[in-house]
């Protein structure tokens, strides 16, 4: 991770999954911005939507991050997707 995110993994430390979702994210989004492949492109769009249907929202529903980070979060990963 090379870049400098709203969201630093390491501020959720000890919440289950997510710092490493989001490190894996933040990794495929540098590596398809760099490379612009289709593959690089798949694999991070995979990746968007299970950090986005599953792992912010279990952590959201479990109480982990509140739904106000939660909805932020989403927003801001969907728009990094699409920027």
């Amino acid at each position: 991770m090379n870049a400098v995110y709203r969201y630093n993994p390491d501020d959720f430390k000890g919440i289950l999954g997510l710092p490493d979702e989001l490190y894996t994210f933040y990794n495929l989004h540098e590596k398809y911005s760099e490379t612009k492949s289709r593959d690089d492109r798949f694999a991070l769009e995979n990746h968007w939507e299970n950090l986005l249907f599953y792992t912010i929202k279990h952590r959201e529903i479990e109480g982990a991050i509140t739904q106000p980070t939660a909805i932020k979060m989403r927003e801001y990963v969907e728009g990094m997707l699409y920027d």
